[in-house]
């Protein structure tokens, strides 16, 4: 049997690609979030729910991480870690002052998916084979938009650390990895569109129609399509885009953003 992590686990695209990965066979799936409750629910819908792990675990506490799995994966020979979905993340707008929110966002989203990924590290090392480390950026590592300067720097300071680590890793079977999604139907995405709405006077309804004009799919995404990525990348289907050997597709990010970032 072979460990797969998931931070962020507890909804939207953690908790999808927990449901889609835990359809597997041969796998346990360990799901760490903030608050231990929806990571509950989220593994009793799983598939083979008894045998998949559920942890409270601030990503922002190296520590913490590194304990957790200490406990969790001590028996390598049979639950040895083969990919890690960093996908811990806040989102939300800051403002330079009292209440600026710059230190939260960048804490828990640049470097809770630092933590999270290199507390791993060692764990993945020791697996045979190809291992994968993929982490969720957002199409605004793309471009910018006003408002929210921090969660843009924490997206685009995401794909720096994939670069990085993917040059460091890869020699080591771990291909690392970032997924760029645009606009997804999660509560994050939700929460979004309706202060856009509060802030024109106008209905969620019609502040998502809004948004959803500006893409060239005419649609967001569903938590399941992002899902959908995260299980075709860590199936190992995903070396087939380079053929010359298996572990080569390494340091990419992929978008899949509705059309709204073309390159």
């Amino acid at each position: 049997m072979e460990t797969i992590l998931i931070t962020g686990a507890g909804s939207g695209i953690g908790a999808a690609t927990a449901k889609l990965l835990s359809q597997r066979v041969g796998i346990r799936l360990l799901l760490v979030g903030r608050r231990k409750g929806p990571l509950d629910e989220v593994c009793a819908s799983l598939s083979h729910a008894d045998k998949h792990v559920t942890a409270s675990v601030d990503v922002s506490d190296a520590r913490a991480l590194v304990d957790f799995l200490g406990s969790s994966l001590a028996d390598l020979a049979r639950f040895p870690l083969v990919a890690v979905f960093a996908n811990a993340g806040v989102g939300g707008p800051n403002t330079f002052g009292e209440d600026d929110r710059w230190e939260e966002i960048i804490r828990i989203n640049l470097t809770g998916t630092y933590n999270t990924v290199q507390a791993c590290h060692p764990w993945l090392r020791r697996a045979q084979g190809v291992k994968h480390v993929l982490v969720t950026s957002s199409v605004l590592a793309r471009f910018g938009v006003p408002g929210q300067s921090a969660y843009v720097a924490s997206k685009t300071g995401l794909l720096g650390l994939v670069r990085s680590l993917a040059m460091e890793w890869s020699g080591e079977g771990v291909m690392v990895n970032a997924l760029c999604p645009g606009w997804v139907d999660t509560e994050m995405a939700q929460a979004s569109i309706q202060a856009m709405a509060d802030a024109e006077g106008i209905s969620f309804e019609a502040s998502k129609d809004k948004q959803e004009a500006l893409l060239p799919s005419g649609a967001m995404s569903s938590p399941e399509d992002m899902a959908q990525w995260v299980d075709f990348l860590f199936s190992g289907l995903g070396e087939a885009i380079d053929k010359r050997r298996v572990g080569t597709f390494t340091g990419q990010a992929l978008d899949v953003n509705s059309g709204s970032w073309m390159g």
